[in-house]
């Protein structure tokens, strides 16, 4: 009878692990070497593996001559490292193989999630892959994690297959979403910058404070669209309702700070000003260009019955005037929203168009259900004749200890 291995991918105890391909040495921290790893063992370090030729100590292990990887020190710290025991001996027949396999791979039938297909790859996701949830079916625990590549999903992966599934449930892929970090936030400005965004100006989105500290002017899980002012390709900011203003005609400068005078108009301190055209007349606004937003830093009245205001840079700071007609001037109006704090580094933006939004369908096994209550390397004998379609399993030697959320790094024979 062949000897098997007694773990397949379980995590070993300690802190941090260092690699050190030149030497194959393996040192550790708070580590339990001798109780978690054996000679011949795989020691998996993220995606890499290694293969262990002695166990000296709980924080020493040398590695053979020659194993996966490619040269220099790789140090690890509270990062994916597994330990896995492969078979000693293999020894199959036709149609037969060897497997690691957990709880609920064990479940390798119909009532499993076995593969998801992206049937409409969406639009504008970037930075981070969507979370991919699963709903309905009967069934339960299923999941899996998307990939993204050129603005588009190109692929799901199961992680999960899940159990107990009647039909095949519904997938739901997050919409594009926009993550901002404390420094993308200029509450001076009430401006958020994110490198080439993609946005659309008056478009809507939602924020959500990721599970922190939401920006302070921003409510999490509520809807804002997109501000024309101060909108850029790295930089945006919102408002509450998809609507903007213009301020009467008769437009001119008042004062040689930034002093305005205008026809009765609708308009408040912390508004902004989106000034485009060609300046003629006799007034004067230094560092003018067409499509400069200003801000609104106080009016003469109330709206909508505003006859005078003062702007100031997006920013806050003074701008310099001369008294005088202005001609040539189009002035239009936007309240956005005041962000006086900076939030946390998991807050985001969701785009809500629906047509950027990826979706997806999933697909169950068709072989026979199968249940093994001690997991462990089992075998695996797919029935033939007026057996096909059949899968039985025969447990070997128990695992060591649990083993569970495994599938990518089982070690499998091929069929005869």
């Amino acid at each position: 009878m062949a000897l098997w291995g007694k773990q397949d991918a379980a995590t070993p105890a300690g802190t941090s692990i260092g690699v050190t391909n030149a030497s194959a040495a393996v040192t550790g921290s708070g580590t339990t070497f001798l109780t978690d790893i054996d000679a011949g063992d795989t020691l998996i370090i993220e995606t890499t593996k290694y293969k262990v030729l002695s166990v000296t100590s709980d924080t020493a292990l040398t590695l053979t001559s020659t194993f996966e990887g490619t040269g220099g020190t790789k140090t690890i710290s509270s990062a994916p490292v597994r330990v896995q025991q492969s078979p000693k001996n293999l020894n199959l027949t036709e149609k037969r193989a060897t497997l690691g396999i957990d709880a609920t791979e064990a479940h390798a039938g119909g009532d499993n999630t076995i593969s998801v297909a992206v049937n409409n790859a969406g639009t504008r996701y970037l930075g981070t892959a969507p979370a991919v949830t699963f709903s309905g079916g009967g069934g339960s625990s299923a999941a899996a994690t998307a990939t993204i590549s050129g603005g588009a999903v190109t692929a799901i992966a199961v992680t999960n297959v899940g159990s107990s599934y009647t039909s095949a449930p519904t997938v739901a892929v997050a919409k594009p979403a926009r993550i901002i970090p404390t420094s993308g936030i200029t509450a001076a400005a009430d401006t958020v910058t994110y490198a080439t965004h993609g946005l659309v100006a008056a478009e809507e989105v939602k924020y959500f404070h990721g599970g922190g500290t939401a920006a302070t002017g921003l409510t999490n899980d509520t809807a804002y669209y997109v501000a024309t002012a101060n909108f850029a390709a790295g930089v945006f900011s919102v408002k509450a309702a998809n609507t903007t203003g213009t301020i009467a005609a008769t437009v001119a400068t008042s004062g040689t700070a930034g002093q305005f005078t205008c026809g009765a108009s609708t308009l408040a301190a912390g508004d902004r000003v989106t000034i485009t055209g060609t300046l003629g007349g006799t007034g004067t606004i230094t560092g003018y260009a067409s499509g400069t937003t200003y801000k609104v830093s106080a009016v003469t009245g109330t709206s909508p019955s505003v006859t005078g205001f003062t702007l100031q840079t997006n920013a806050g700071s003074s701008i310099v005037t001369s008294a005088g007609t202005l001609t040539g001037l189009t002035y239009t109006t936007e309240t956005i929203i005041d962000i006086s704090g900076t939030g946390n580094n998991a807050q985001y933006f969701e785009i809500q168009a629906t047509a950027d939004q990826a979706t997806a369908v999933s697909n169950l096994g068709s072989g026979a259900q199968a249940t093994i209550t001690n997991p462990g390397w089992v075998l695996k004998t797919v029935g033939t004749g007026g057996r096909a379609g059949r899968v039985q399993y025969e447990t070997l030697v128990a695992g060591r200890s649990l083993i569970s959320g495994d599938a990518a790094d089982d070690l499998e024979a091929p069929d005869a």
